[in-house]
């Protein structure tokens, strides 16, 4: 865990983006339009605190605007934002003076953590060979990082926010995959079932 703490301009939304991952936002609120502007001008990043039941909670994802995608007449904007970090919250500020935005103090989670645990290991192969169709080795499991692995499930955000915030991401992240195999496996034979009637 890197402890050092950095304050970053916030935008709380229902939303994680995993290392990586991209999604497009809409910014119509004045305060988004100037924290937007701002990090295009810096070229900074800006932090995403997820939002549940219309609290803030103590984790979220730092991401980077890759490009604006189209700007409306009345300055409104699409951008595109990728995930680029993780971190946890340490303190809010909804206003950071004289700006309209708020900004946040963070410290980042690891999200270099290498797929260790072999229940995990052995989970991963097996998804892949048997959901994604493709074959992978231990050797490339061990090289992957528990969200490499988990950008590849098609999480929910409440799912991807679990799971940053979990005491032990490599355990829950396990349990997902188990999960989402439980699923998958019983679609297949609720369908081997029906064609065989």
């Amino acid at each position: 865990m890197n402890t050092r703490q950095l304050t970053i301009p916030m935008f709380p939304l229902s939303l994680v983006l995993l290392p990586g991952e991209t999604t497009k936002l809409y910014i119509y609120e004045e305060r988004y339009k100037q924290l937007i502007n701002e990090c295009i001008n810096n070229d900074a990043s800006f932090g995403i605190p997820y939002i549940e039941k219309g609290a803030i909670t103590e984790f979220g994802c730092e991401v980077k605007i890759k490009r604006i995608l189209k700007t409306y007449e009345n300055g409104e904007m699409d951008v595109l934002i990728e995930g680029t970090n993780l971190f946890r919250l340490i303190e809010y500020s909804k206003v950071l003076t004289p700006k309209l935005y708020g900004a946040g103090v963070v410290e980042h989670i690891n999200i270099n953590q290498k797929i260790q645990l072999n229940n995990l290991q052995d989970a991963v192969v097996n998804y892949f060979g048997s959901i994604q169709n493709q074959f992978i080795d231990y050797d490339t499991v061990a090289s992957l990082t528990v969200y490499n692995v988990a950008s590849t499930l098609q999480l929910t955000h409440p799912e991807k926010y679990r799971l940053i915030s979990s005491s032990n991401q490599q355990l829950h992240l396990l349990n997902q995959i188990k999960f989402i195999n439980h699923i998958i496996n019983t679609e297949h034979q609720i369908k081997d079932r029906f064609i065989d009637n």
